[in-house]
């Protein structure tokens, strides 16, 4: 994750008249309360009072899909998009590190892509019109112009807004192997040959806006956050910042059915970096038999103020019960 790479990044402007997403069923015409749907042939976007809340990106360009921005309904943005320390950081995302020693992760500063392929293969996405929305992608990872070694499919249930502009985003991946084993695998950490301190990360990933402040991390088991890397294992985390003079956070469950539950996470709390991710490669590699299948769920709870233990404790329960 290290490097300083400088980049021009076009901004995506988005029209709230705009239906246009391949495979998007959109309901026609501005929804209640202020909300709207708004798509293009690249991205989709829920609207409220003309302010983006939540936005996937899922240009095949751009090499991974990502949701940024993600914000509250009233607009205050909480991630960060392809920051100049580290520009294969997409808000959220998922990205592996290594497929079979192919790095999946950073991005060539020539071409934007990483030497490992990220493929987006299809998208197709439901708007409904309570606010909520239910999309399905297919991803194919492949060394360039070669055969996929690995495919994706991934479900995506985005709750609607609640009254106070929080809302859940239920992620649903199921990684099948081709006709070869596949080696997942991350840079070590420390204690492990050529292990670095920042070694560890590699899935779901969440950065956090650069202009956060006032951070606080609580995680299920009660572990303190002090230092700049941390890699606890814990049911689920909460990362809770300032954003726009006002504190709202993030947090992610982890499925009790996910392989290496309760995971590690990966806990940046840098003052020129707020990251976090469930990093199940963090100790040892994962190997996936060839045509077998591995599925990770999380639910990403994005909230206004600050929560508490036992809130995100009711969550994780419910969560917990999901299929």
């Amino acid at each position: 994750m290290k490097g300083i790479v400088t980049i021009f990044i076009s901004a995506i402007v988005l029209s709230a008249a705009s239906f246009l997403a391949i495979g998007c069923t959109c309901p026609a015409g501005a929804q209640r309360n202020g909300y709207a749907w708004a798509s293009t042939d690249s991205s989709l976007a829920l609207m409220k009072d003309g302010q983006v809340v939540w936005q996937l990106n899922y240009d095949k360009k751009q090499d991974k899909p990502f949701f940024h921005p993600v914000s509250l309904a009233d607009g205050t943005v909480l991630t960060e998009q392809r920051p100049p320390d580290h520009p294969w950081h997409r808000g959220l995302w998922w990205s592996w590190k290594l497929i079979n020693r192919v790095n999946y992760w950073e991005d060539d500063p020539n071409t934007f892509l990483a030497p490992g392929r990220n493929e987006i293969i299809a998208v197709k996405a439901r708007t409904n019109r309570d606010n909520s929305a239910d999309i399905e992608m297919t991803v194919s990872y492949h060394p360039p112009d070669r055969p996929a070694v690995l495919t994706e499919k991934r479900a995506l249930k985005i709750s609607p807004p609640d009254e106070q502009g929080g809302y859940t985003i239920d992620w649903k991946s199921i990684f099948t192997a081709g006709d070869k084993d596949v080696v997942l695998d991350r840079t070590p950490v420390l204690g492990q040959p050529n292990g670095v301190a920042w070694g560890g990360y590699a899935g779901l990933s969440i950065r956090l806006a650069n202009a956060a402040t006032n951070w606080q991390v609580i995680d299920s088991e009660g572990h303190k956050y002090e230092t700049e890397f941390n890699n606890a294992k814990a049911r689920w985390l909460d990362y809770t910042v300032e954003a726009a003079g006002r504190p709202a956070g993030v947090a992610v469950l982890d499925h009790p059915a996910n392989p290496r539950h309760p995971t590690p996470w990966y806990v940046i709390l840098g003052k020129d970096m707020r990251y976090f991710s469930p990093a199940i490669l963090f100790y040892e590699p994962y190997t996936l038999p060839a045509g077998k299948t591995l599925t990770l769920q999380y639910r990403i709870l994005i909230h206004p103020g600050r929560t508490d233990k036992e809130h995100l404790e009711k969550e994780w329960q419910s969560f917990s019960k999901v299929k």
